[in-house]
């Protein structure tokens, strides 16, 4: 192998100036022995982190190989974990608040009731595309034809076909000893729909049956030409033995139940099927449809299926007598069973025996007919001219939430794409493919990637589901602030891998040991912002920031553990020479036939450095120096023939780029810099005799050289520094805020579904014409157990009536609520009392019997009345006459009031199925027969669970919702305390209810995430000021991140919440470094801000690109949701990041900024160059080393090499003793000759010499004009050496030592004249 060269023993000038970010160790000793003063808490703390940083580092780079594969294998298998992935699409389980009242109340009702009871409901809405009347004959012709449409609706699962009829909701109708008429009525029972249409005659349509019944009593009937009342009327005159009949007549009567639609008006008079009893049929008039929608619709009950006009026309105007006139929108809701009631209803039916019915098959379903639905509704509204109508069911939005969490490969690999090409451009050196870095860039971001995937893997074995936030967020967010760490430990390397006084196998322990600390802060800062922001008690939320965790831990084994390994054999590759990315390539770019292009800067008048930690000191020779100043010198012919001049090149005449302080060698010749000329004089004229094509090849130059460093140090520093440009940007961050306070104050809460639908879609038309004209959801009251029911009826009254107040629910035409289920049940006892006591005056009914000329109702009032209530004697006549089913205050009977609820819910099913009270326990089916004489009545078990149905309107958007909730919650709460246990249940609480304590939750979120970074930067810092300052631009940050929602109407939800929570600790990663490097930096306040800025500047503005690399794929979104709440938060919060991390913190600190970490004493800007340690005592070796020894014998003084160069010493501390001064100088000269046109071709030469005396002028060639050029450097190299004790023998060693100085002085006098006049 090749031998690498060691770095020069000099010293390091960061070493000097920014001491304890490259050696926190020497800031220590110094601030220890007084020399300095400074933080030595801070500095030892520091100086540990880097010993440990340092070994770590040299572990890697000499086992790098092995490490890059342990480290990829683990990876990898990591990512096996992603086999197990588990994807929520539950919203309830997503957004239902952790722990929270709701999260409760939810729990008990499935605990109570089971999931997957009751119903569920379809929507389907009408729009008019022209104009804004939708109350036209066309109109409710085509929403006819689409709800017909919808009720042919079939599928074919499990080897059976369900019809539309198979899975809707029925009404509930008593049972009948009649076979023959209970068969009738289950054929002609209807679906339940909610729609315009049963206003009018053609809403039977709709009813079916899917087949003709016939009777023998008549023609076969449908709904369009049914009297029920009629048809019962006949059919107990047919059969006068059916004892029934004047009970359903009566049930129907009590229902409201008479002629069906048959005295209706029909949308079109002269359609035959028209009835003639209809109020149109004989005129042919077109109905008024706005005075029949007017107060509402109903179904085939007037009493318990009354539609309300607000819950089925939307965007209604009324006249002054209160009848519709205009109408903007028409609603129909189909009502299905739930899969839970599908299952128990079909469980003993034969289509099921064969085929294992089960929960999860009723479910799939309902799944499928409901997913039909929303094609036939969507295909109906294509095929159309006229209105736009559109669908959507309860699985439309599992649907959506299911399409917005799944994963976008094609969007996740496009922004990766971006990132590895822009970390390839931004890391390449254009000018030098040797030290260029696009590889390790690229690497670095697939090393990113791999641990991305890693850290998803192990939250799937965790059991940590994905979600939406998850699947479109995560995988951007954790690469982008992944690559921000990989910028900065790449930026260190390059510049260290360029640093002479680094030794190459400490190079990776260098770079490990000045970033280490910075990655490790900004890292674990992340991790607990992330942390905290899992105080939000949403289940998504939670899950997302635990992930974002464990995805920065995953980042931060790989960028301080894998990455190190990486760079190591990048190292090599540039040892080789060989090309970045295209490593199989060598350069075999020499010395030879390469321009030289200088570009000093006023550092180089020190170049001191120092490797650290030094290196072992051992008794070999000095080495050799072979990087050494070169400087341009002229040679110009005199005017008048005389000898030539030689003379320094000065900047302007070399036109280079300033400030630089590198040699860049490009293997070019003479003519290839100035095709143009043939002489190197032409190359050295003043600017009006430069060529358009030099004139460009310096722009090229300009351009190649230029990057983020020199634009930080050349512009952005020195113009941030100058006093008007803080004036000006403190005077506009103070109105930023206050323009973002403003914003704040008017951002509102909530997120509209339709912002999480994609744009353009039948589902987001339904969502926003649902929002704008209707704002429908059904609610429940649910009462508890613990409840005294019978003892408490007068109570539960009282709470069913405080909801009169609420103008939000929709209440009947008189203005009063619908009746619940108490209502219903004590109506129908007063109706059986009523009974009851007629008859019993009339002595049909007797205190111990009942006569055969005794009503059904008659008996089964007497058989309630006897019933006390006890189990052990359930029947006492003796309570005739004097008990009341209901007394005359309204309470029902407290002894026996569970008896009465099983006659209740049996014999009366279509008012308790009404009353959606859904009883839990269910009482038992005791369906009463007048011809049994068993008097006992089942008691129903106490009551656990009831519901108290309503409707909800108007409820448009969030402010609204909230305020509704807000109400029905104080109700409810309010009645809790006395003694009601009670919640309650429905869309707007699991959906909205979160955004009432959000802001509360966000304010002790953020307060928390600042604790936790002042806390953690001042124990890794241990400079409370710095941290304050931090804190404080990090809570500007969130403000006018805050802001810009407002400003940006964008609404506070638990997505932006999360972004908000998350952006103190992304801010992090804009001003920890800057704030690190001022701190680390020696000087002014000013001084050190612009070394800050020169060091770091570049890695900030890298890593905040990388970022918005990271995201700016969510702009293709599908969802509007994506792009609003994600893309356009993030970005703001990056651009916020920039401005308050590159303009505001470096103008705090330079005017505010604590003091650095150590400080000369003389208060200069850099710490004093210090003397070399005392050498330490050689080793003994063989007389076969080849040790070179100064004078004979035994008797010598070793040269041994220093690492420290005393070229500028300033200070001679007490503790080393100078015993022997070396002086070793070195020459070197290097000269081109280039021919002029007039002497013909002269070919150029080239001449070094090495510890030569040159000739005090060039000579030159007899031609006219000619240049040569000539570099010529002299280096002096001083080395300061302590004698050792006991290595010469006892002889006058001064005199040895001088005598020997001094004729090595004389003997190399010559050469150092000759390299002066030089």
């Amino acid at each position: 192998m090749r031998s690498r060269k060691k770095p020069e023993r000099e010293v390091d000038e960061e070493l000097l100036t920014r001491t304890s970010w490259v050696n926190a160790e020497l800031a220590y000793k110094h601030v220890k022995k007084g020399k300095a003063d400074g933080s030595a808490s801070a500095l030892w703390l520091r100086m540990h982190i880097q010993r440990y940083m340092f070994k770590i580092g040299q572990f890697l780079q000499l086992h790098c190989g092995k490490v890059l594969f342990v480290g990829i294998l683990l990876l990898s298998l990591c990512c096996i974990g992603l086999k197990t992935t588990t994807l929520q699409t539950d919203v309830e389980k997503l957004w239902v608040e952790e722990g929270g009242r709701l999260e409760k109340e939810l729990e008990y009702t499935r605990s109570t009731i089971g999931e997957g009871r009751g119903t569920t409901s379809q929507l389907v809405i009408q729009t008019p595309k022209v104009g804004s009347n939708i109350l036209t004959v066309p109109s409710l012709q085509f929403h006819l034809d689409t709800l017909r449409k919808v009720t042919e609706i079939s599928v074919d699962m499990f080897e059976v076909t369900w019809k539309f009829h198979d899975i809707c909701y029925l009404p509930e109708f008593p049972k009948t000893e009649g076979s023959y008429i209970d068969n009738i009525i289950e054929q002609l029972l209807p679906c339940v729909i909610i729609t315009p249409l049963d206003c009018f005659w053609d809403g039977a349509k709709l009813l079916g049956p899917d087949h003709t019944v016939y009777v023998d009593i008549g023609l076969p009937i449908k709904w369009t030409n049914l009297d029920p009342l009629g048809f019962i009327q006949a059919y107990g005159q047919k059969y006068p033995t059916f004892s029934d009949v004047k009970d359903i007549e009566e049930l129907m009567n009590r229902s409201g139940i008479s002629r069906g639609y048959l005295d209706k008006p029909c949308l079109d008079p002269y359609e035959s099927e028209c009835p003639r009893s209809a109020p149109n049929k004989a005129s042919r008039a077109a109905p008024d449809i706005g005075a029949a929608l007017t107060g509402g619709c109903s179904g085939i009950s007037t009493k318990y299926m009354h539609w309300d006009e607000d819950l089925i026309v939307g965007g209604v105007r009324k006249n002054r007598t209160g009848h519709i006139v205009r109408g903007e929108a028409l609603q129909s809701v189909i009502q299905l069973m739930a899969e839970k009631e599908m299952f128990q209803y079909w469980s003993e039916h034969y289509k099921t025996h064969s085929i294992g019915w089960s929960v999860e098959k009723a479910k799939a379903v309902l799944e499928a007919w409901q997913r039909k639905f929303t094609q036939v509704v969507n295909n109906a509204r294509n095929s159309t001219k006229g209105d736009e109508i559109y669908g959507f069911s309860s699985v439309s939005l599992a649907d959506i939430m299911k399409e917005f969490s799944n994963l976008s490969p094609t969007r996740v690999a496009l922004g990766y794409v971006l990132m590895v090409f822009y970390a390839c451009i931004s890391l390449m050196r254009w000018n030098n493919g040797v030290q260029s870095q696009s590889g390790v860039g690229v690497a670095g971001v697939l090393l990113v990637a791999l641990s991305v995937a890693a850290g998803l893997g192990v939250c799937a074995v965790l059991g940590i589901s994905f979600n939406a936030a998850t699947t479109q967020i995560i995988p951007f967010l954790a690469l982008g602030l992944g690559v921000d760490d990989i910028f900065l430990m790449a930026h260190t390397y390059g510049e260290n891998s360029a640093n002479k006084h680094i030794a190459f196998d400490d190079q990776t322990a260098e770079c490990l040991k000045r970033t280490g600390v910075s990655v490790f802060l900004t890292s674990v800062t992340n991790i607990l912002a992330f942390l905290s922001a899992s105080i939000i008690p949403i289940p998504a939320l939670r899950t997302f920031s635990l992930q974002a965790s464990i995805l920065i831990f995953f980042n931060l084994f790989s960028v301080l553990l894998i990455y190190p390994a990486i760079c190591s054999l990048d190292l090599y590759r540039k040892d080789n020479k060989r090309i970045d990315i295209f490593c199989c390539f060598q350069s075999f770019a020499d010395s030879k036939d390469t321009v030289i292009e200088l570009q000093p800067k006023q550092s180089d008048l020190y170049d001191l450095k120092e490797t650290s930690p030094p290196p072992s000191y051992n008794d070999s020779l000095p080495p050799s120096y072979n990087s050494v100043i070169k400087h341009n010198t002229v040679a110009r012919s005199a005017e008048e023939g005389g000898a030539a001049v030689t003379t320094l090149a000065t900047p302007s005449i070399i036109d280079l780029p300033p400030l630089e302080g590198i040699f860049r060698c490009r293997p070019r010749s003479l003519s290839a810099v100035c095709p143009s000329t043939t002489s190197s004089r032409q190359c050295l004229t003043t600017q009006e005799n430069i060529s358009c094509a030099e004139k460009f090849a310096r722009f090229q130059r300009h351009i190649l050289n230029s990057s983020l460093d020199t634009f930080a140090t050349n512009v952005y520093s020195p113009f941030i520094k100058k006093a008007y440009v803080k004036v000006f940007s403190i005077l506009g961050f103070i109105i930023l805020l206050c323009v973002s306070i403003y914003g704040i104050v008017h951002v509102k809460n909530g997120l509209d579904l339709t912002e999480i639908v994609p744009k353009h879609t039948p589902e987001h038309n339904f969502l926003t014409a649902q929002s704008k004209y209707f704002g429908f959801y059904n609610i429940y009251l649910v009462t508890k157990s613990g409840v005294d029911y019978p003892n408490n009826q007068r109570l539960i009254t009282q709470y069913h009536r405080s909801f009169q107040s609420m103008d939000k629910i929709i209440k009947r035409e008189d203005g009063s609520l619908p009746n619940f289920w108490l209502d219903l049940f004590r109506q129908w006892l007063q109706d059986l009392q009523r009974t009851f006591d007629a008859e019993f005056a009339e002595g049909r009914i007797t205190q111990q019997d009942w006569r055969a000329n005794a009503s059904d109702n008659g008996i089964l009032a007497y058989k309630l009345l006897i019933q006390t209530g006890d189990v052990d004697n359930p029947v006492d006549k003796s309570r005739i006459p004097g008990t009341k089913l209901v007394d005359s205050e309204g309470i029902i009977s407290p002894d026996a009031f569970y008896n009465y609820l099983t006659a209740w819910v049996s014999n009366d099913a279509m008012a308790y199925a009404s009353s959606q009270a859904n009883f839990h326990p269910e009482p038992k089916i005791w369906l009463h027969d007048p011809l049994d004489r068993d008097f006992k009545v089942p008691k129903a078990q106490p009551l656990t669970y009831t519901q108290l149905a309503f409707y909800l309107s108007d409820q448009t958007s969030t402010e609204v919702i909230l305020d509704t909730i807000k109400a029905v919650r104080d109700i409810c709460d309010t009645y809790t305390d006395r003694g009601l246990p009670n919640y309650p249940s429905g869309v707007p609480f699991t959906f909205w209810e979160q955004y009432i304590n959000l802001r509360f939750y966000l304010t002790m979120s953020i307060v928390c995430i600042l604790l936790v970074t002042f806390v953690v930067l001042t124990l890794v810092l241990l400079n409370p000021w710095l941290a304050s300052i931090v804190v404080v631009v990090l809570t500007v940050m969130v403000v006018e991140l805050f802001g810009f929602m407002g400003l940006s109407d964008i609404r506070l939800s638990a997505v932006p919440a999360v972004i908000l929570i998350v952006s103190a600790g992304i801010g992090v990663e804009f001003t920890v470094h800057i704030a690190v490097g001022f701190l680390t930096s020696i000087g002014s306040r000013n001084k050190r801000m612009t070394m800050s800025l020169e060091h770091m500047f570049s890695p900030v503005v890298h890593g905040a690109m990388s970022t918005l690399l990271g995201i700016v794929m969510l702009v293709g979104a599908e969802f509007q949701f994506v792009v609003k709440y994600f893309f356009n938060v993030l970005a703001a919060l990056i651009v916020i990041g920039l401005l308050n991390g590159l303009l505001l913190l470096p103008i705090l600190l330079s005017l505010i900024g604590p003091k650095a970490e150590i400080r000369p004493k003389n208060d200069e800007e850099r710490l004093p160059t210090p003397s070399p340690e005392p050498s330490p005592k050689p080793k003994k070796k063989s007389s076969s080393s080849g040790s070179r020894s100064r004078g004979s014998g035994k008797h010598f003084y070793p040269r041994i090499p220093s690492d420290l160069s005393l070229t500028t010493i300033t200070e001679e501390p007490t503790q080393y003793s100078s015993h022997e001064i070396v002086v070793e100088p070195e020459v070197v000269v290097e000269t081109t000759t280039i021919p002029t046109k007039q002497g013909g071709s002269i070919p150029s030469s080239g001449e070094n010499s090495r510890n030569a005396t040159p000739t005090a002028s060039v000579t030159t060639l007899p031609q006219t004009h000619h240049v040569t050029r000539v570099k010529a450097t002299a280096t002096v190299k001083v080395e300061v050496h302590t004698p050792i004790p006991g290595s010469v023998e006892s002889i006058n060693h001064d005199h040895v030592y001088k005598s020997k100085r001094r004729k090595n002085k004389e003997t190399e006098a010559p050469d150092s004249d000759s390299s002066s006049r030089s």
